[in-house]
Parts: C-alpha cells; structure tokens; sequence
C-alpha cells in the first residue's frame, strides 16, 4: 500500500503591511520670477531667470550636525544667439567675451524679521549655465523675495520649513 504525502502550501492568514521609508524632507516646490530681458552691452544681451527654492534644514543627531533651514535665489543669465555669434565657447573663463550681470536680491523673513540684501554679478558656471549667482538666507518661515533684474512679480513669498 503507498502513502501519499499530501503537499500543500501555507498561506499565513495575518494581513501584510507595507512598510513606508522616507527619503528624508521634502523641500518646497521652486518658485520663478517672470524672465527679464537685460542688456548689459556691446555683445551682452540677453535672458535672466531668477528661481526661489527652500530647503529644510535638519536637527543635530547623533552623528549628523545642525543645518539650518533656508530660502536660495538663483539667477541666471543667458545670452541672446546675436550678442554670441561663437556660441558658449566664446563665454569660456579667460575667453575674453565675458560678460556678467550685476544682480541685487532682497529677502526678508515675514516671522523673524530677519533681512539681507545683496548684489553680486553673475559669473561663469558650465554646470547651471551661462552666467550665474547665489543668494541665501537663513532660517524657516515665510520668506519675500525681491530681484532686481526680475521686476515681475515686484516680490515672491515662499515657504521655508522648520527643520526636521
């Protein structure tokens, strides 16, 4: 007489739960200034855009230090094809047909009252594009924000986070 093995599969009766990670804070979706045609002389004319982003800072841990939360401005500026005949090899450092954009931000925290004005040119960067600068400002809350080569909208607020 044979024996049969009788096989059959399990299945656990227990509900299944996904488990949820993040992948840290997330920031604030950019904002931008309406583009602003410039003319910055002989062969420098040409497009400034000027973006408003948050990044939320982190609290000190164990083996992480504090970063503050902040508001960045980034404006950058793109030359016209007929200011350029020769294209981006001719705005090349040291290439002699540099050309910059002074730039001056205002950002102001509504909460803290905190401010910083600034004015720094643009400058030569492959990585963002043809000419840019940075401005920072420390801190969480709502931020206004002027650009100077971005006069519409006159102001743009965004919200910074607290940090996590």
């Amino acid at each position: 007489m044979m024996r049969s093995v009788l096989k059959f599969a399990a299945v656990s009766i227990l509900p299944m739960f996904a488990v949820v990670v993040s992948a840290g804070p997330a920031a604030a979706a950019p904002v931008y200034f309406e583009p602003a045609h410039i003319d910055g002389g002989p062969g420098c004319s040409g497009k400034v855009t000027a973006e408003v982003s948050a990044s939320q800072g982190q609290q000190a841990r164990e083996f992480a230090d504090f970063h503050d939360s902040s508001a960045r401005v980034t404006v950058n500026f793109a030359r016209d094809a007929a200011s350029d005949p020769f294209g981006s090899l001719s705005a090349a450092p040291g290439g002699g047909n540099n050309c910059s954009i002074p730039v001056t931000v205002t950002m102001r925290n509504l909460g803290t009252g905190a401010s910083k004005t600034e004015t720094r040119s643009t400058q030569y960067d492959g990585h963002y594009g043809w000419n840019v600068a940075f401005f920072t400002l420390e801190g969480s809350g709502q931020v206004a924000v002027q650009v100077s080569t971005n006069p519409t909208p006159n102001e743009l607020i965004i919200d910074v986070p607290a940090p996590y």
